[in-house]
């Protein structure tokens, strides 16, 4: 029996906290080196086939994809994890019995150790990061009322606040993008959706980029500014929650907090809180990133754009187009439970395997011309919003912003273009999009 496997049998667990130990200590040279791209760049032959730490993959990360797929589908990489770029071996991984649960590791890896309990709690009970039964418990709250019916209800309210913020830069002759309109309208939209005051949005805006800090290890934080963050944050939906059983409205927040299972099951507001962090976060990363990324996608392609002017009617079927041809979240990662067989590669159990959805959504064998944006593509079905039990739970909402937000943004600058030597690309492992993009119209 390998020593590992022996370790691991006599004591449980000790393997993944060896891993977050010997983590913990290449950290802080690995975020030097994440953001230092000539250091980065000198990685490059160390760790072919691909060096995730590249700065060419903040800009264009399809290339590196492409060669690191020349490999196979699975490739187990010199990091000792293994990386899994094919559309269908990606699906397999997000059906099959994997662990999303990081807590171990979280506590003995800094900055995520130096959080206060409260802090620390939130963030790692985040659906997301839960496994069953726990993460099926929820989940099956969640989904008697946020259904996609309830979804579609906000459209009024999508069109509305997005002519409000075209209307405030329609008479600039250059504004960003991303600050005036795409990290605007999906916080704004959580903000209604949550029911929260509208004084209050500006305040998410803020609360919510400090969040998001928290979801990319190589970003790093500073652990006191977090939990002043996670304070004030739980402050403000805790008051919300006592206000919906007081005063209850026609909004999602209400209806989470009143939500019962057949057997008398509720959530409880630790876990409403997680909810709302999780949907204010990651709603507004992604769905910035998809119009961010999209706008980008249509000044580059004309055709496509002159397309979606002249059919407005295909808005539905180009945002799946959207999210295939560069998804705004670019990998997540899972912990194997079991041997994973994927085609003639078996890949053990406690295993760490990134799953790079961008690249699966331009695996050639799943795709005719796939670094090709055809907005009338006959079946995009992009794995931007993952696949499986964790198929991300606002898909819905952030599918409905950008079918209203990017038709209305090309109709109104239907002549738009963009000035690339002052865009700027979010540096992040997990994440895409634009921070700033500057428009022309």
């Amino acid at each position: 029996m390998p020593l590992a496997e022996m370790i691991e049998r006599r004591w449980p667990g000790s393997r993944e906290r060896v891993q977050a130990k010997a983590v913990n200590r290449s950290l802080p040279a690995l975020r030097w080196i994440a953001g230092n791209d000539r250091a980065a760049g000198l990685l490059d032959r160390a760790l072919a086939p691909f060096n995730p730490l590249s700065p060419a993959r903040y800009v264009d990360p399809y290339p590196l994809y492409a060669e690191l797929r020349r490999h196979g589908p699975v490739v187990h990489h010199r990091l000792g994890i293994w990386f899994v770029t094919g559309h269908e071996e990606c699906e397999a991984v997000l059906r099959a019995p994997t662990s999303v649960d990081r807590s171990e590791f979280m506590r003995d890896v800094t900055p995520y150790k130096h959080l206060d309990e409260a802090s620390f709690q939130l963030l790692a009970s985040m659906l997301l990061m839960l496994d069953p039964p726990d993460h099926t418990r929820i989940r099956k709250l969640v989904s008697r009322v946020f259904t996609p019916r309830a979804v579609a209800r906000l459209e009024p309210q999508v069109e509305t606040i997005t002519a409000e913020l075209l209307d405030d830069v329609a008479d600039r002759s250059r504004f960003d993008a991303v600050e005036a309109f795409a990290a605007q309208l999906p916080i704004f939209m959580i903000g209604e959706l949550l029911g929260l005051p509208t004084e209050q949005w500006g305040r998410l805006k803020h609360l919510s980029d400090e969040l998001a800090k928290s979801i990319d290890g190589l970003t790093g934080f500073d652990a006191a500014a977090m939990n002043r963050t996670i304070a004030e944050t739980t402050a403000i939906f805790r008051s919300e929650f006592a206000r919906c059983r007081s005063e209850p409205r026609d909004d999602l927040l209400s209806a989470l907090v009143s939500v019962e299972a057949e057997d008398g099951d509720r959530l409880s507001d630790d876990e409403l809180l997680s909810l709302c962090v999780l949907l204010m976060v990651a709603g507004h990363e992604t769905t910035t990133g998809l119009i961010g990324n999209a706008l980008v996608a249509l000044e580059a392609n004309p055709a496509a754009r002159r397309q979606l002017l002249d059919a407005p009617g295909i808005a539905e079927r180009a945002v799946e187009e959207f999210l295939r041809y560069d998804s705004p979240v670019q990998t997540t990662d899972r912990i194997t439970t079991a041997p994973l067989e994927l085609g003639d590669v078996v890949i053990p159990a406690g295993a760490t395997v990134g799953v790079f959805l961008g690249a699966a959504n331009r695996d050639p064998r799943r795709h005719d011309d796939p670094d090709v944006l055809r907005l009338d593509r006959p079946d995009p079905r992009p794995l931007s919003f993952g696949h499986g039990i964790h198929h991300c739970v606002g898909a819905a909402l952030a599918r409905l912003e950008a079918k209203v937000a990017i038709p209305a943004f090309v109709e109104r600058f239907p002549d738009y273009r963009i000035d690339h030597t002052a865009i700027a690309w979010k540096r992040s492992m997990t994440l895409r999009g634009p921070t700033t993009l500057p428009i022309i119209p």
